[in-house]
């Protein structure tokens, strides 16, 4: 049992091994590939980035320079300088604005903003609470310090330029706009009196604008903080980047990370790439050599099966004829295709198979020939005239004395014994074959006594057809044995046809057998005869005779043919013959 459950094919052992040998190996290096190549993208998308971030430093630079240059623009004009000196009072009651000094404050705030779409706005804050700017419809004409909580940080840094983070920007008419401001305080030259204040109001684009040259992955993001670590951009969003070492962990990915200090402005710009773009090539790479080794591992696979069928088909060939030679059929032979170790198995087993049904034949012959002749010096001894004449005698005395019922079974007997004596016949007349089954059923009632009725229901045409010579005899005994009751048992025969084979139906209402016994009785019927002669004559079986039916009809007509229980009915029980038609006797 235990070699039974752990059996493994040649083939699946092949295939096995292919797998141990080849495959595994091969995705266990395919595996350390790509961890090498992801290592190697890692490493220059790390050098890359910072490349960038350099490259972004040195334009954001370059752009705070020129926003630079533009807050010191108001230093060199004179006009610009004399207007805010009429406006230096703090008093804010009073103050109002002449139309040739708005004139002159527009004429230069527009040309600074010439040909720069992403500033907001460039605005000068007086003292006394007036504002000049290039965008006269949507800032407002005056502002209140205390709006603009900013403009401590820029008079606290004495005329130097300061950077504004993100903030709410008051003087917009249209909307409090969040912008990033760059600022300085106006002084006077000679005095450095303080005469107000420019801002320059940068929005998203802006930066975009610097940051265009950059070349990232679709995913990537860039931020940029003052030195404070106050972030400029983007406006929106506001986060805090925690790294470790070259990557980050940031909205539940991982990132790598790089970031470049501002030399002149102290700003920060990080760059973040996504390790999944980053890995996007590589994993591209490692799934276009994977589906091409696939490819080549299943073609491999497949004509390592061809080739093995050529090694296996033979085994396997000699199996089944085993399997054959094992139920008993010792006529077959193994075919002999190869010319090595195989073949010379096949021709070994074919001759051991040759030998084992040559000393089959004699043994069984010996047997046979042993029963025959038995069976002649037993029939020999009776003279069956000798019995024919004692019956006729008997049958006489009887009627002389108005014994008319053992006359009837002398007669039956006589009957019967004519029947079975002539051993010249192997095939008889259904019509015969139900007279024989009347008289012994004749026999049996007067012999037992039992309430017993038959009936047969033959199609016309069906009593000339030629059926085995006792074959209905074991099913009929088979009801006296097993299927009577007290109350009359009636045992209907019916015939009928299917296609070109002749079924006769013994049906019963009898007794009946259990689910379970008709499996018991099933099994034993269709199992293979070979039970010792002392099983068979000495404690034979109940259900050798059905057995025996059954191996009749399937040695005469061979497969499909033979006799059948039906296992759905409900009360007694049913038996069906199955046996081609046969209209004239063979010999």
């Amino acid at each position: 049992m235990s070699s039974r459950k752990w059996f493994l094919s040649l083939r699946m052992k092949f295939i096995i091994l292919f797998f141990l040998l080849i495959t595994i190996p091969f995705f266990f290096s395919g595996w350390i590939t790509y961890k090498q190549y992801s290592r190697n993208v890692e490493n220059d998308a790390i050098a890359y980035t910072k490349q960038i971030i350099d490259q972004i430093t040195i334009n954001l630079d370059r752009y705070m320079k020129d926003m630079d240059r533009l807050t010191l623009a108001p230093y060199y004009d004179n006009n610009v300088i004399d207007i805010l000196r009429t406006h230096v009072s703090s008093d804010r009651k009073g103050s109002f604005v002449k139309s040739d000094e708005a004139a002159k404050m527009n004429l230069m705030i527009s040309s600074l903003a010439i040909d720069r779409s992403e500033l907001q706005s460039i605005t000068i804050f007086t003292n006394d609470g007036i504002i000049f700017s290039n965008l006269q419809e949507t800032i407002a004409r005056t502002w209140q310090p205390a709006d603009n909580p900013w403009i401590k940080d820029v008079i606290d840094a004495d005329g130097g330029l300061i950077i504004i983070p993100p903030h709410k920007a008051s003087y917009y008419i249209e909307q409090n706009r969040e912008v990033v401001s760059i600022a300085r305080v106006i002084r006077a030259g000679s005095t450095n009196e303080h005469l107000g204040i420019v801002t320059i109001d940068l929005s998203e684009m802006s930066f975009q604008k610097i940051l265009a040259s950059a070349s990232f992955s679709r995913n990537s993001r860039i931020y940029v903080t003052d030195r404070h670590g106050r972030q400029l951009y983007p406006l929106h969003g506001q986060v805090e980047l925690t790294s470790t070492g070259n990557t980050i962990s940031f909205e539940g990915g991982t990132f790598i990370t790089a970031t470049k200090q501002s030399d002149y402005t102290g700003m920060f710009v990080t760059g973040l790439i996504p390790q999944d773009d980053m890995k996007a090539g590589a994993r591209e790479l490692i799934r276009s050599t994977f589906l091409i080794s696939l490819v080549s591992i299943l073609v491999a696979y497949f004509i390592a099966g061809i080739a093995s069928s050529g090694l296996i088909k033979p085994i396997r060939h000699l199996q089944v004829k085993m399997k054959k030679v094992k139920k008993g059929d010792f006529r077959e032979r193994a075919v002999v295709t190869t010319h090595d170790e195989i073949g010379q198995l096949t021709e070994g087993f074919n001759d051991m198979v040759m030998e084992i049904e040559r000393l089959v034949k004699e043994v069984y012959e010996s047997k046979l020939r042993e029963r025959e002749a038995e069976f002649y010096a037993l029939q020999s001894q009776i003279n069956p005239h000798f019995i024919y004449n004692t019956l006729e005698s008997i049958n006489t005395l009887a009627l002389q004395s108005y014994q008319y019922e053992v006359s009837n079974v002398v007669v039956n007997l006589g009957r019967l014994l004519r029947y079975t004596v002539d051993k010249e016949q192997k095939y008889v007349h259904l019509r015969d074959e139900i007279s024989f089954v009347e008289a012994y059923l004749e026999i049996q009632s007067s012999r037992l006594g039992i309430k017993l009725k038959t009936e047969f229901y033959i199609e016309i045409g069906h009593d000339y057809l030629l059926i085995p010579k006792l074959i209905l005899q074991p099913l009929v005994e088979n009801v006296i044995e097993h299927a009577l009751t007290e109350e009359t048992v009636t045992v209907h025969i019916t015939t009928r046809l299917e296609q070109k084979d002749l079924i006769i139906v013994i049906e019963d209402d009898g007794m009946g057998m259990s689910a379970e016994r008709k499996e018991y009785v099933e099994k034993h019927m269709y199992a293979e005869q070979n039970v010792t002669n002392k099983q068979r004559f000495v404690e034979r079986k109940k259900e050798f005779a059905l057995r025996n039916v059954h191996r009749r009809l399937y040695v005469l007509y061979g497969e499909g043919y033979g006799l059948f229980i039906d296992k759905t009915t409900a009360k007694g029980t049913t038996f069906w013959l199955r046996m081609p038609l046969i209209y004239e006797e063979e010999n």
